[in-house]
């Protein structure tokens, strides 16, 4: 069989599927198992492969089959121009987080001091936080840059550190770039700028996430998780709320007293929490509150400064 041909196989099989994007998906897929990029696969469509390759790449068909993400099969992702490692413990960056790392960026060259210092807060694979550092590098910014990044999951932790080291090499981690494993800000403060992409979708509709076997992790996604976390409970049922909020309702005044004076704290959540999501920013003393429209023109980040 060529390669076009087990392509198209993949791309009826995925249609069949519903998925949205079938002819996208073969591509990736093609691209990874065959290691070569978009052209050479063009050029060479009608060259055979052997029935062990065959094999091998309808077993991949399979697994995106299920509804795993291509991102958790080919183990990366490509986000704000840097390809992150990822895995089942971690979300898969999404485009609409890059409004996130620009508004930072624009904000962090305005603040104008010799040392700034950064936290990412819920990291995940590092992508938010990672992403700002290395845009500031390749715009030469003046100020030395020190981040931290934290997160619970110690599994989450460990693709950040590696994607750290990817992108930046072995000097920086322990000196510029720290990694905290605990809850929040893991009691730490005197940050200039403190960044998250905190879990905030509601239990209710992680559940209907969660059918399609994207395996996305439900810590990372379900902001309700946290009632049940802090009963020291750790069943998805046991959840209280519904909306989505319990992580950030802790996270706001713990960012606001971790901040010095003329920092600010920009944060991720969903289109239909934001305006709650300001009220809470204001009512622990944030001023400049505002919401950035993301790709898709959802408000999609707050941004507050402390004064």
């Amino acid at each position: 069989m060529t390669i076009q041909a087990l392509k198209n196989n993949a791309v009826k099989i995925f249609t069949d599927c519903g998925f949205s994007t079938p002819q996208l998906d073969a591509d990736c897929l093609l691209q990874f198992f065959l290691n070569k990029d978009k052209t050479w696969v063009l050029l060479h469509r009608d060259e055979k492969l052997t029935s062990d390759q065959q094999n091998e790449f309808n077993a991949l068909v399979e697994k995106r089959k299920t509804g795993l993400p291509i991102a958790y099969i080919t183990g990366k992702k490509e986000f704000y121009g840097i390809e992150y490692f990822v895995t089942p413990d971690v979300l898969i960056p999404k485009p609409d987080t890059e409004i996130l790392i620009e508004t930072a960026v624009n904000k962090i060259l305005d603040l104008k001091k010799e040392t700034v210092k950064i936290i990412d807060v819920c990291t995940g694979s590092g992508c938010v936080g990672l992403s700002v550092l290395k845009e500031l590098l390749d715009k030469n910014c003046n100020s030395k840059i020190e981040l931290t990044l934290t997160d619970i999951s110690t599994a989450a932790l460990k693709v950040a550190e590696k994607n750290a080291k990817n992108i930046f090499g072995d000097k920086l981690i322990g000196a510029e770039i720290k990694l905290l494993n605990g809850d929040l800000l893991c009691k730490t403060s005197g940050y200039d700028f403190i960044l998250s992409n905190p879990p905030y979708v509601p239990h209710s509709e992680v559940e209907e996430l969660l059918k399609d076997g994207r395996s996305e992790p439900r810590l990372a996604l379900d902001g309700d998780m946290d009632t049940a976390l802090n009963d020291g409970l750790h069943s998805a049922d046991d959840v209280q709320t519904d909306d989505g909020l319990p992580i950030i309702r802790r996270l706001v005044p713990v960012a606001y007293e971790a901040l010095n004076s003329g920092g600010s704290f920009i944060m991720e959540s969903g289109e239909y929490q934001t305006e709650t999501v300001r009220h809470l920013f204001t009512d622990v003393g944030f001023i400049n509150v505002i919401s950035e429209k993301d790709l898709s023109g959802m408000e999609r980040i707050t941004i507050g400064d402390k004064k």
